[in-house]
C-alpha cells in the first residue's frame, strides 16, 4: 500500500482512509481521435473534515458569504510516499450531506490542460495584446508589406494580395480601365490594387507569442520554432468589406487642438468650454478653415456629438447654431468624411467665434485659432482588426489540423508537439514481470467507416465553387475504411482558401496569384479566420505581368513581387514538402498537386496503424511498484512478453499501485 496526499491550493486535505484514488491517463484516445486528452483525469470523495470544510470554506452552507467559488479550478497535486507524481487543478462538483451534517466532498482531478482552457476562458484573439505590431496606415507601410514586411513589426506583418470586396481580373488590354482589373496601365490610376483593398497578416508565432504573455504560460516547441510554421499567417479580417473604409467604426473624431485665443474663457488645456450664464442660452459659432481635404466640423457637448458639417477643402464664415443648458461643456472635433478611404486628411489655419446669446443680444465667448496643420492619420491597431475566434478555439484548431499533444510538464509549462514526434520522444519499460499475462482479453478497435477532415463551410466564391462542383470542400479529404461502422469528423475551425491565378484576358495565365472573400453573389464575405503560408515573394518575369499599386495620394506604381500566399510552404513546386489541405490537392498557382497535405504529414502513420489489419486492443492487469508510476508517461511504450504496446488508456490505483491497462499493440 502506498501512501497518497492530496495538496489543494497548497493546503494538505484530509483523504477517507480507505479511499481508492483512481486517475485515468490518456492523451489521444482510439474512441475520439480527434480529441487531445489531459494527461490525467480523474473524480473521488474526500471527507468533510474540519481541515477540508476550511479548504472548501463551508460551501455547503449558503448562508456564509465569501464562501469557496466552485465554478473556478484551483491549483492542486497528488504525492505518492512523499514523491510527486502529477500536478494539476481540482475542481469541487458537490457537496454530500447526511442528516444535516456534511459528509463528503466530490472532487476532480485534472491535467493541467485543462487549466490551460481555463485560462483563457472566452477570451478572443482580440483580446491579445499585439501593440507592438501597430503601424501607420500609409502608402509607404502597405506598399512594404505587398513584398516584405511592414517596417517596425519586427518581420511580422505583411500585406497579402487577398481581396475584402473587389472581384480582382488582369487584363492586359490596354483600353481596360475597369476598376477591378489590376493589370498596371501606365496614367490609369482608376483600376489597380487600391491600398485600401488590402489586410494585413500577422505570423501565427506572433499570436502564440501575445498568448503566453498574457496568460503567463511557457509553450516547448520544436514545431512551433520551425522555420516552416514561421511562414504561417494569419489574416486580419475582422469585418466584412474593406479594413477602414466604409467602415463606420473605423475612426473616432479628433478634438480640434486649439492654441491660440481672444478673451479668457475658454480653456486650451482641455479645448472646451463649460456654459457659464444664468439660464438656458444659444450659441453660434462660426469658423474658417483652410485645407485640400474632404472632412466634417462637428460639435460635442457633454462628450456626445450633437451636429455635424461636411466640407469639401476651404471654407470661410460658416455659421453654425445650438441650444444649450447651463454647465454643457462643448468642443469642436473634425473627422473623416462618410466614404473616407482612410487616407491622410488635415485642416490648417483654423479660426472658431463663439458667442452666446443672453440679454437680447450675442456676445462673445472667444475667437480661438490654430496655425499649424492637424491631421487624422490612421493607425493600423491589430488586436482590433483580428478575426472574431476565441483563444481557446484557435489553440484547439492548430492542435487538430496538425495533430498535436498538449502536456503540462511544470508550472505553466506545456510541451506541444506533432503525435509521431511525442510518440518517438517516449521511453520503453518493460513490466512483464509485474502483469498478470495469465488472464487477458483481446478485443478488435471500434473504428469508424470514414473519417472526415474538413476546414470551416466556406462560402468564399472559389472554395464554394470547388465544394459544389465536387462535393467536398478544397483542402478536405474523406478517409474511408472497407468495414461497418459510423463516420467520424476531424473539424479545424479556420477557413482553407483556394486561391487564383488570374487569367489575363488578352494574353493567357498571368503570374498574378490573389484570394477572394467575396461569395457567388460578389458581397463581401467574413467566414473563420484564414491562415496560409507566406513561403517568399514571386517576382513576375516581364513588364506585361505587373500590377498596379495604387497609394495613398493617388498615385500610380507598377509592382513586379508580391507576396506568395498560398497554401503551400514554398514557391516552387520543386521545394514544396507541405501543404495546409488535407488531401492531395491541385495547387492554383504551380499547377501541380502536392500529396504533403496535412493527413499524410500529421495523422497517417497514427491512422494507417490504428487501421492495421493486426491492430488490437489488449485489456491487461498489472501491480505497477512505485518507481513505474512515478516515472511512467503516456508516450512511453510498454514490453510485455517482448512485444512492445502503446497505451491507449490506463486507469492507476494510487492506494495499491494496481493497473487496468488498455493498450494497441505496436505495428
Amino acid at each position: 500500500m502506498y501512501k497518497v496526499e492530496l495538496y489543494i491550493d497548497g493546503q494538505r486535505a484530509d483523504l477517507f482512509q480507505n479511499e481508492n484514488i483512481e486517475i485515468n491517463l490518456s492523451v489521444q484516445n482510439i474512441k475520439d481521435i480527434s480529441k487531445v486528452f489531459g494527461d490525467f483525469t480523474q473524480s473521488f470523495t474526500i471527507p468533510a473534515s474540519v481541515q477540508n470544510n476550511k479548504i472548501f470554506k463551508h460551501y455547503y452552507n449558503v448562508d456564509i458569504s465569501g464562501s469557496f467559488n466552485a465554478s473556478v479550478r484551483v491549483d492542486a497535486f497528488i504525492e505518492v510516499n512523499h514523491n510527486l507524481f502529477r500536478a494539476g487543478v481540482l475542481e469541487l462538483e458537490s457537496v454530500q450531506v447526511k442528516q444535516g451534517q456534511p459528509y463528503a466532498y466530490s472532487v476532480g482531478f485534472f491535467s493541467n490542460v485543462t487549466s490551460l482552457k481555463d485560462k483563457f476562458g472566452e477570451d478572443q484573439l482580440t483580446d491579445l495584446d499585439l501593440s507592438a505590431y501597430d503601424h501607420t496606415y500609409n502608402d509607404t507601410n502597405i506598399e512594404a508589406g505587398l513584398d516584405g514586411y511592414v517596417s517596425g513589426t519586427s518581420d511580422s506583418i505583411i500585406y497579402p494580395l487577398i481581396s475584402p470586396v473587389a472581384n480582382w481580373i488582369y487584363d492586359s488590354t490596354s483600353s481596360d480601365s475597369g476598376a477591378n482589373n489590376i493589370w498596371y496601365h501606365n496614367g490609369h490610376p482608376e483600376h489597380g490594387v487600391f491600398y485600401y483593398d488590402l489586410k494585413p497578416a500577422i505570423k501565427l508565432q506572433k499570436i502564440l507569442d501575445a498568448i503566453e504573455s498574457k496568460y503567463s504560460v511557457t509553450f516547448n516547441s520544436d514545431f512551433f520554432d520551425s522555420a516552416d510554421f514561421g511562414k504561417l499567417f494569419m489574416w486580419c479580417h475582422r469585418r466584412a468589406g474593406y479594413m477602414l473604409k466604409d467602415q463606420p467604426n473605423g475612426f473616432t473624431p479628433q478634438k480640434i487642438n486649439f492654441t491660440a485665443q481672444t478673451g479668457s474663457s475658454w480653456d486650451l488645456t482641455n479645448d472646451n468650454y463649460t456654459i457659464d450664464v444664468a439660464q438656458e442660452t444659444d450659441i453660434r459659432y462660426t469658423y474658417s478653415i483652410t485645407s485640400t481635404s474632404d472632412y466634417k466640423i462637428q460639435l460635442f457637448v457633454n462628450g456626445q456629438r450633437v451636429s455635424s458639417a461636411s466640407h469639401s477643402g476651404n471654407v470661410s464664415s460658416i455659421t453654425k447654431y445650438s441650444t444649450r443648458e447651463v454647465g454643457d461643456v462643448i468642443d469642436f472635433r473634425f473627422a473623416p468624411p462618410d466614404n473616407w478611404d482612410a487616407s491622410a486628411i488635415s485642416i490648417s489655419s483654423v479660426s472658431f467665434n463663439v458667442e452666446y446669446f443672453f440679454d437680447g443680444s450675442w456676445n462673445d465667448i472667444d475667437t480661438i485659432s490654430r496655425t499649424a496643420s492637424q491631421s487624422i492619420t490612421s493607425t493600423v491597431e491589430v488586436s482590433n482588426q483580428m478575426p472574431e475566434q476565441k483563444v481557446s478555439d484557435f489553440i484547439g484548431s492548430l492542435v487538430r489540423a496538425f495533430n498535436l499533444v498538449i502536456v503540462p510538464t511544470g508550472n505553466a509549462q506545456y510541451d506541444i508537439e506533432p503525435l509521431d514526434d511525442w510518440y518517438a520522444e517516449g521511453t520503453t519499460r518493460e513490466i512483464t514481470e509485474y502483469v498478470d499475462t495469465e488472464e487477458v482479453n483481446i478485443n478488435k478497435p471500434q473504428l469508424y467507416r470514414r473519417i472526415n477532415f474538413s476546414y470551416n463551410e466556406t462560402e468564399a466564391i472559389l472554395g464554394e465553387q470547388y465544394r459544389l462542383q465536387n462535393d467536398i470542400g478544397y483542402g478536405d479529404l474523406r478517409a474511408d475504411f472497407t468495414f461497418d461502422g459510423e463516420e467520424f469528423n476531424v473539424e479545424v475551425g479556420f477557413d482553407n482558401m483556394l486561391f487564383e491565378r488570374l487569367d489575363d484576358l488578352d494574353n493567357g495565365l498571368s503570374e498574378i496569384n490573389v484570394g477572394k472573400t467575396i461569395t457567388r453573389e460578389l458581397e463581401p464575405y467574413i467566414g473563420n479566420p484564414y491562415i496560409f503560408y507566406a513561403s517568399g515573394t514571386i517576382t513576375v518575369s516581364s513588364d506585361d505581368e505587373r500590377y498596379g499599386y495604387i497609394d495613398m495620394g493617388n498615385g500610380e506604381n507598377a509592382k513586379s513581387s508580391f507576396w506568395f500566399a498560398s497554401n503551400v510552404n514554398a514557391t516552387t513546386a520543386a521545394n514544396v514538402t507541405k501543404t495546409l489541405n488535407f488531401g492531395t490537392e491541385v495547387d492554383p498557382y504551380l499547377l501541380q498537386g502536392f500529396s504533403q497535405g496535412l493527413y499524410n504529414t500529421y495523422w497517417k502513420d497514427y491512422i494507417t496503424d490504428l487501421y492495421d489489419t493486426q491492430r488490437r486492443v489488449f485489456m491487461y492487469k498489472a501491480q505497477l511498484p512505485l518507481g513505474i508510476m512515478l516515472a511512467l508517461k503516456v508516450n512511453d511504450k510498454l514490453t510485455i512478453n517482448e512485444r512492445n504496446y502503446i497505451i491507449n488508456q490506463l486507469k492507476l490505483n494510487l492506494t495499491t499501485g494496481e493497473a487496468q491497462m488498455e493498450l494497441l499493440n505496436d505495428v
